[in-house]
Order: C-alpha cells, then sequence, then structure tokens
C-alpha cells in the first residue's frame, strides 16, 4: 500500500492496472479489499484506486467527529494528489453514501457513478441505536461477537452458505480493526443528511445494485435513488444481501463493465 497525507491524515491506498481510472470507496467495517474480486477481473482494462478511507485498514484518522462530506474531500484530494480524472466512481454502502456527496461537490472529478447498497436518507432513529450498540461494543474491544451478527446481517443466507471464503476474509479483516476510528467513522455515518432532494441535480450517469435480501439498505432505498438521479439505472440482484461485491462478484465486474462500456 502507498501511503500519502491527506490534510494531516495518513491515508492508504493502492493503484492496480491501466486504462481509464476508476475510484473505488468501500463500505463501514471493511476495507479496499472487499473490492478484491473486481481488481482480478477489471484490472487488465482499467486503472483502479482503492483507498482505505479514515479509521478503516492502514489509513488513520482525526479523534473528532468528522463527516462524510469530509471523506469525500479526502478521496477528491487523493484524485488531484495522484494527478487523474475524471473517474469512474464505485462506492458500496457507506461509499455509496458518499457518492452522491461527491457528484453534486465535485462533478468535474467523475465521469460516472456506480453505488453498490446505499442509501440516500438520513439514518432512522430504530435502527441507529442499535448500531451504535454494536460499535460502541468493539470501540469497547468486543470485536468477535459483533462479527458474528454482522455476518448474520449483510450476508444473504444463501451466500452465507456458498461464499464461506469471502465471510472468513471480512471478520478477519473486522477482527483487527481500529475500534476508536471505526467510531468516528461510524458516527460520520450515522449523522449523515437526507439528500434526497437533491438527487436531481445530479448530472452524471449511474448505476445502483443492491442485493433483493439486503437487510441494510433495502431494495426500496435502491429504487429511491435510481428514482431521484435523471440518468440512472438499477439493477436488484437475487438471492444476496448487503455485501453485493463478495456475495456476487461476477454479476458486480461484469454490470460494471457493461455500464461503462455504453458511456
Amino acid at each position: 500500500m502507498a501511503k500519502v497525507d491527506i490534510r494531516g491524515v495518513p491515508y492508504s491506498y493502492q493503484v492496480i492496472g491501466q486504462g481509464p481510472p476508476v475510484l473505488f470507496a468501500h463500505c463501514l467495517t471493511w476495507n479496499h479489499r472487499e473490492f478484491d474480486a473486481q481488481v482480478a477481473t477489471l484490472a487488465e482494462r482499467y486503472t483502479l484506486i482503492l483507498p482505505d478511507q479514515r479509521g478503516h485498514g492502514d489509513t488513520g484518522f482525526p479523534p473528532e467527529p468528522y463527516s462524510l462530506n469530509d471523506m469525500v474531500d479526502d478521496l477528491y484530494e487523493l484524485l488531484q494528489k495522484l494527478g487523474v480524472g475524471p473517474a469512474h466512481y464505485v462506492g458500496h454502502s457507506m461509499g455509496a453514501m458518499m457518492g452522491p456527496i461527491f457528484a453534486l461537490a465535485h462533478p468535474e472529478a467523475l465521469r460516472s457513478l456506480a453505488l453498490i447498497g446505499g442509501s440516500a436518507a438520513a439514518e432512522s432513529g430504530v435502527r441507529l441505536e442499535s448500531y451504535r450498540q454494536l460499535v460502541a461494543a468493539v470501540r469497547a474491544g468486543h470485536h468477535a461477537p459483533v462479527a458474528e451478527k454482522l455476518t448474520g446481517l449483510f450476508f444473504s443466507e444463501t451466500s452465507r452458505r456458498t461464499r464461506k471464503e469471502a465471510i472468513a476474509r471480512f471478520m478477519d479483516d473486522f477482527l483487527n480493526i481500529d475500534g476508536e476510528g471505526l467510531h468516528w467513522t461510524a458516527e460520520a455515518v450515522f449523522e449523515r443528511e437526507d439528500l434526497r432532494p437533491r438527487l436531481g441535480e445530479i448530472a452524471l450517469p449511474a448505476l445502483v445494485m443492491t442485493g433483493e435480501q439486503d437487510a441494510v439498505t433495502s431494495p426500496d432505498m435502491a429504487r429511491e435513488i435510481a428514482a431521484g438521479i435523471p440518468d440512472a439505472r438499477l439493477l436488484l440482484v437475487p438471492r444476496t444481501g448487503h455485501f453485493l461485491p463478495v456475495e456476487a462478484p461476477n454479476t458486480v465486474s461484469g454490470a460494471l463493465q457493461d455500464f461503462w462500456e455504453t458511456l
């Protein structure tokens, strides 16, 4: 992993492949490795930029409140430092929530949006308390029981039977996550703004994907995003949950390639 200082944060990233640039933004709780399957498929035709976001992987974090807007500015500054763009954007979960913010703040830096398992709404009060309890447990050092709960939440029943290697990779990385960093980044996710009123301002082509059994960001949330962005298409993947990039890796990679080839 390469290192760069971004506004005082030691930022870790990889650049792999050759061709048009693609910026990947991972979910809360994992790191750039969630896109390993897409790297294996796409690196021959695209330059893949794979950062670890604040509090994840090898990237640091300021021990104070920050927002998804701050994290979008991290990604924008990374592109500037690398001297690449406009780039295709691929975001999963937290990364998908950041995608519309990026498109609204820095449209010239992006060529397209691919939003996987995202939501444009603010976090609901009912779920927010349970999510904060899980993060607090990790912050206190109780990683293992939380990892078990997240596996049941993130992966569909089918994937829990058929994607055991991917689940093991997620759990291995999660058991080593910095609980303090997870806390501050989770708060950025939990306190995000409702972007639904502004989706119509996004002028970029968009691909919106989610698993039909996603228990975190439902298919209805995906439909709402796709309906709100003027030039958007929607893909719902059967028998999959929230972690679509590892639950249906070939479907995701193929859909991305097909999408980019039409632009």
